[in-house]
């Protein structure tokens, strides 16, 4: 059975907030866009236990109306909250909660949950103006939601460990001279060659590959006097290091007859119209903990559930993991885990507020640019990859690669060689997360932000992870979750952006 339901689930002592709750739901169930169930649909004649669990079975999304009634109803804690903890963990239902009034909810279940809204100022204290805008922000909450799939959307690793191939592996492929040389040296036959044609494919090649190393490279400088630079914070500390990386030209996506290329990876032509910058590494924990420690913010994977980790079968949302606790050691060097979209979102606003420039995470399409710097291949570093250049499960080989080390977790970052432009682990060691709606078919959500943080939809991650296999790692290989989504293998890198 499809679930495409949402269930409210309720006390009747709060039947008035189910009522307004119907109401401010209504236009979206007239359209279709929703198709909303409690208890106040049972027909006369019909069995009522029968019918909740029909509904339990149908449901993408339970509300929960919390309060001190619900939590201390017997039929919610014996039928309907048990069946709707187990499709969370095995279906991928996702569970909302409302807090109505004040109650005991971090004494339950309950408190692994995301927060439909602030659960520190129930709705129950708000004025009557400030109730209606509540309810409108749930309601486009749900309205975002879409039908779960299982309980996360990356591409699960293996269920079984792999096999020893009986093969001598092949050597890994690697360029007979730098990538900057043979672009010269093509350019160069073409104007010897000489040809209309030739001359502006030469010329085309030029801008998009050379000018934009060079001379936008040294247009950029101007605003910040070097390559790399750090802002500074209010306390005079300096923050991230970034890397300036200039407008330019280039083909996203990948080429039809590259090894393991999805369907979500069509190659078209995009221009980065603006400089930008971008993390030299990705964000630390140790940076991460500043920010925490400066705010008192608590990440979704504290605040409503733990996060989602790989058990070698299945993957396990435990609630005692998060950030501090990812399930195997880290420093303050390595990169931050268990982190939603939502938490790198405000980790940036922090950053911004502290150094009064425009902090963000780059667009998928800065992302990607970034990553391949002027290369064309499925990797910054070429054809092929290893684990001596990036952190990945190295049970696993790409385009002639040999096998190598499986880490089994994060690593320093930095650790790896840099791409030409400079920046460290663009490939493996975490996804990172990107400020784009992921679109299939890339119609343009690639080269700007999402614009509503509130909305649902999945953002998109690139760049592969320490579990992942290499194909994983690909510059075009694209990944997309909800915002909500926290892993033991995703983080996130900066972004800022440039006055010129």
């Amino acid at each position: 059975m499809n679930r495409d339901q949402v269930f409210i689930s309720y006390s009747h002592a709060d039947g008035d907030w189910l009522k307004r709750l119907q109401t401010m739901l209504a236009p979206l169930q007239r359209q279709g866009a929703l198709d909303v169930w409690a208890d106040t649909r049972i027909q006369p004649g019909q069995l009522w236990k029968e019918e909740i669990e029909k509904a339990l079975a149908r449901a993408k999304v339970a509300v929960l109306l919390v309060s001190p009634d619900f939590l201390a109803s017997e039929f919610i804690a014996r039928h309907e909250f048990p069946t709707l903890l187990e499709a969370a963990s095995k279906e991928g239902l996702i569970i909302f909660w409302v807090p109505v009034r004040h109650s005991l909810y971090e004494e339950t279940d309950i408190a692994r949950y995301q927060a439909a809204y602030d659960p520190r100022t129930p709705l129950s204290t708000l004025t009557a103006a400030e109730q209606d805008a509540a309810l409108v922000q749930i309601a486009k909450k749900l309205r975002a939601v879409k039908p779960p799939t299982s309980p996360s959307k990356p591409p699960q690793p293996p269920e079984s460990p792999p096999q020893p191939s009986l093969e001598r592996p092949e050597r890994p492929e690697r360029p007979e001279r730098p990538v900057l040389f043979t672009r010269l040296r093509i350019i160069l036959v073409l104007v010897i060659l000489g040809g209309t044609g030739l001359y502006y494919f030469g010329r085309e090649f030029y801008q998009t590959y050379i000018a934009t190393s060079a001379v936008a490279k040294e247009a950029v400088a101007k605003e910040v006097g070097a390559k790399e630079f750090h802002d500074t914070l209010k306390d005079g500390s300096p923050g991230p290091v970034m890397v300036m990386i200039p407008a330019g030209t280039f083909l996203m996506g990948s080429p039809e007859n590259e090894k393991s290329r999805n369907d979500n990876e069509h190659q078209h032509r995009v221009e980065i119209k603006q400089n930008f910058a971008i993390g030299k590494t990705e964000v630390t924990v140790g940076q991460f903990r500043r920010f925490v420690e400066a705010t008192s913010y608590r990440t979704e994977a504290e605040a409503t559930g733990g996060c989602y980790s790989w058990d070698g079968k299945t993957w396990q949302q435990t609630a005692d993991k998060n950030w501090r606790n990812p399930g195997f050691k880290q420093d303050d060097q390595h990169p931050v885990v268990c982190v939603s979209w939502n938490d790198a979102l405000e980790y940036t606003k922090w950053l911004s507020k502290q150094t009064d420039k425009e902090y963000r995470l780059p667009t998928e399409a800065e992302w990607e640019y970034a990553a391949r710097a002027g290369t064309p291949t499925p990797f910054s570093f070429g054809a092929t990859i290893s684990t001596e250049q990036a952190n990945y499960d190295g049970n696993y080989t790409y385009g002639g690669g040999q096998k190598g080390v499986y880490r089994q977790k994060t690593v320093q970052v930095g650790q790896f060689p840099a791409n030409a432009w400079g920046l460290h682990d663009m490939h493996g060691n975490v996804w990172e997360w990107t400020c784009s709606e992921y679109d299939k078919d890339y119609g343009g959500a690639e080269l700007r932000c999402v614009s509503d943080p509130d909305s649902g939809g999945p953002r998109v991650l690139r760049g592969g992870s320490w579990l992942y296999e290499p194909e994983w790692l690909r510059s075009a290989a694209r990944n997309w979750v909800d915002p909500r989504f926290r892993l033991d293998g995703v983080g996130f890198r900066l972004a800022r952006t440039l006055t010129i």
